[in-house]
């Protein structure tokens, strides 16, 4: 099983297909979660992995991925109980609900932006103090071997 990185959000394509794949899973009718169906539902392949399945496990957030025919279906799908004991479907997601989730993806992927940047800002910081002592260090040496020299 593949497990989840903190840069799942490198790809710029990321945010749109965790979203697609949370809008067809809570609001599409009749959508079934194997590879296929999904394809055909969202018009194709993702654009930031090789497959919906892919997303799904890189994203145990929102996604469940089991064995059979249908491996993913959203894991609040999945956490609501069933209607009745006859096996019923689940209820509806409220188009509310539906906008959470979308909301709480767009959420992670600012905080993960968020915080690749400050990374990227702390390494900047830490090369340009580096550069500003071995500069520091070749200035005394330059001084050290002309006083020697002279």
């Amino acid at each position: 099983m593949e497990a989840p990185t903190l840069d799942r959000y490198k790809d710029p394509n990321r945010l749109a297909d965790v979203m697609a794949l949370i809008q067809v899973l809570a609001l599409g009718e009749n959508v079934r979660g194997s590879e296929a169906g999904l394809a055909v539902a969202l018009q194709g392949s993702p654009k930031s992995a090789d497959s919906w399945t892919t997303i799904a496990r890189q994203h145990p957030e929102y996604f469940r991925v089991a064995q059979g025919d249908h491996p993913v279906s959203l894991l609040a799908r999945y956490a609501i109980a069933r209607t009745d004991e006859g096996g019923e479907p689940r209820a509806e997601f409220s188009d509310e609900f539906t906008g959470k989730l979308l909301e709480s993806a767009i959420s992670l992927y600012d905080r993960e932006v968020r915080r690749k940047d400050r990374t990227h800002e702390i390494r900047r910081v830490y090369i340009l103090i580096a550069v500003a002592i071995i500069a520091g260090l070749f200035t005394i040496a330059g001084a050290l071997i002309r006083d020697f020299l002279s």
